[in-house]
């Protein structure tokens, strides 16, 4: 249930996704601030919660496994296995049928269905005991386990007690979260279409910025903006921004979700709007709406290269400057 922060990560905020008990459970995620007092705590309770869980999922299954030799399942497990063996019948039949079958071909489909009728019965047999095998060790591992271990009430008990040891001190119902980066964690939540809307919680554990954007990027991300204005350590005075997605167009937010770079840009192979540092100062290649040409952009959202190429410009990390789809330097 602990997932690992990714190697190399800044952070020191390990992510819960603690399974959910039942449909009214919506105590699901959380953060853990590992130099916190309570990370002992935390990380033993979510452990003993995941745990738990587990043993419930093997308990279910050995009950499934347990009725695996009634009646209604043997009979619909045999019924299927017929109806597979038949339908081979048939098309060995049709195959039988065919114009200019050679000899060969006809006496290997003709051996096939003189054996089908033994090997539909042994198949028969096979089915039979491994439904009953399942049975048997599902009762046995059913015995040999304590129900109450993991009732619903202790498993919400846990995660009531594991409440106050995590960021803000609560679970939450989101859809979906990623870890900490630099100070924010991504989460979503499904509006009424079902479609993912995200936004951030920050190191309080707050929802800091709503659940409103088709998608966003990580602050500060290393794996994306490797030589960006924002490659520093994390520094809640920086106020870096992201990218955040809406249908087919970028811009980006600053952490408090003021949007800085109005969300108009179309995205062609990144979902994303990355600054990088020029001659000519802070620029970023964006897609112009009505054009559909590449230019280049300022922190003021002002055209400092007008649309100029349909080609999408790349930055080149060895020279330290944009280029063209050949490889020369685009002159800015």
């Amino acid at each position: 249930m602990l997932l690992p922060l990714a190697a190399g990560a800044q952070e020191r905020y390990l992510t819960l996704n603690l399974k959910r008990v039942n449909e009214a459970d919506t105590l699901q995620f959380g953060w853990i601030d590992t130099r916190s007092a309570n990370a002992g705590r935390a990380i033993a309770l979510s452990n003993t919660y995941a745990e738990l869980f587990a043993k419930r999922a093997q308990y279910r299954t050995a009950q499934a496994e347990m009725g695996m030799a009634g009646d209604d399942e043997l009979s619909q497990a045999l019924n299927e296995q017929d109806a597979m063996w038949e339908g081979m019948r048939k098309t060995f039949t049709e195959m039988l049928q065919q114009e200019g079958l050679d000899e060969e071909s006809r006496k290997s489909l003709e051996e096939a269905l003189a054996d089908l009728d033994k090997n539909k019965a042994e198949s028969r047999r096979q089915v039979e005991a491994s439904l009953r095998g399942m049975a048997t060790e599902g009762r046995e591992a059913v015995d040999g386990i304590d129900p109450s271990e993991f009732s619903e009430e202790r498993l919400l008990l846990i995660k009531r007690n594991l409440q106050k040891y995590v960021l803000g001190g609560r679970l939450w119902g989101f859809d979906a979260v990623r870890d900490f980066r630099n100070g924010f964690a991504a989460v979503a939540r499904k509006d009424s279409n079902g479609d993912e809307r995200w936004g951030f919680v920050n190191r309080a554990g707050r929802l800091a910025i709503p659940c409103q954007w088709d998608d966003v990027f990580n602050f500060n991300n290393q794996r994306y903006y490797r030589l960006s204005v924002w490659d520093s350590p994390e520094d809640d005075d920086d106020r870096p921004w992201t990218s955040v997605r809406q249908g087919n167009n970028v811009g980006m937010i600053d952490t408090l979700g003021v949007v800085r770079i109005p969300v108009r840009y179309p995205y062609n192979k990144r979902a994303q709007v990355v600054f990088y540092r020029t001659p000519a100062g802070e620029l970023a290649a964006v897609r112009d709406p009505q054009t559909r040409k590449w230019g280049f952009i300022g922190r003021d959202a002002a055209w400092v290269v007008k649309p100029f190429t349909s080609d999408e410009p790349e930055w080149d990390e060895e020279q330290g400057c944009f280029v063209d789809t050949a490889g020369a330097q685009i002159q800015l």
